[in-house]
């Protein structure tokens, strides 16, 4: 069973999103307090960026080489954090409405990407916004990119999965989750595999080249909002409305383990790059790290 911590001097609101940096040394976590929270994974001493947006930070990730961190606003913004200072280096509107999830595109640290209320995807650089991706229709709460920069992931609540090249053309659009996409993952160890999970509780692992399913996994009730694999590929995490996570074994394609020790939904979960922790973050304001034994 998976052993856990409840992280340090926390948040004062509900946490709406984590990451764990890719060096393995810092986990952040977004709170609908405006705060950005930012601890080390050796002593677990936090710091706190106040008032980082006039709303809630509701999408954090680092960048590939840990240096940076992108947030996601409730006030439309998105901002580029330096992880080490914990100054906004960068500050960029344009979204129309709430934003609800952020990601690196590519390796360089330079490209990013951004969706939610607005119903657009938009790819961004240090310098501002590059491109809208069109067709989305419905608002999304989730996106994400692959290892390799080369695809674009996000689905909406209308139940479709659009997946994207950097240029804006559309790769594959399915219609899944009959009551809404949720949350959307590539898989860490290969460019091929993605999940999708949606507001009936199921989560569905799919192969990227055919559009085919892989696998259907049940264990939540309610919608799921967090959704990680591990970087080794053996794993896949889901949480959801229901406060349980739900560990999936990709190999036996069968539930590892269960846990409940959050009291409010699950929104957003991180591997570490070692494939041997992950955190989670939740509406009852607690970050918790957990070590897989």
């Amino acid at each position: 069973m998976a052993s856990h911590q409840i992280l340090p001097d926390g948040s004062t609101n509900a946490i709406y999103s984590v990451d764990y940096a890719p060096d393995g040394k810092h986990i952040a976590a977004g709170s609908l307090s405006h705060r950005l929270l930012v601890w080390d994974t050796q002593q677990w001493k936090v710091r706190k960026y106040d008032e980082l947006h006039a709303d809630g930070v509701s999408a954090v990730r680092f960048s590939p080489d840990s240096s940076r961190i992108v947030t996601g606003g409730l006030d439309k913004v998105v901002k580029i954090i330096n992880t080490s200072s914990l100054v906004a280096e960068i500050s960029l509107g344009g979204s129309q409405d709430y934003i609800q999830s952020v990601d690196f595109l590519g390796q360089d640290g330079i490209h990013f990407v951004s969706t939610g209320y607005d119903k657009i995807v938009r790819v961004w650089t240090i310098d501002g916004q590059v491109r809208t991706l069109e067709g989305m229709g419905a608002l999304s709460h989730s996106l994400h990119t692959s290892r390799d920069g080369r695809h674009i992931i996000a689905g909406n609540k209308a139940g479709e999965i659009f997946i994207w090249n950097p240029q804006g053309e559309i790769e594959l659009k399915l219609t899944h989750h009959d009551k809404g996409v949720h949350a959307v993952a590539f898989a860490r160890h290969t460019n091929d595999l993605f999940a999708t999970a949606g507001g009936g509780g199921k989560v569905t692992v799919w192969n990227r080249t055919t559009g085919d399913i892989h696998a259907n996994f049940r264990g939540h009730n309610g919608y799921i909002r967090g959704l990680a694999f591990s970087p080794n590929g053996k794993w896949l995490i889901s949480g959801g409305q229901d406060a349980k996570i739900c560990l999936w074994n990709l190999e036996t394609f069968k539930l590892e383990e269960q846990h409940s020790l959050h009291t409010n939904t699950v929104y957003s979960l991180a591997f570490s790059p070692d494939s041997k922790h992950f955190v989670s973050g939740s509406f009852d304001r607690q970050v918790i790290h957990w070590s897989l034994d």
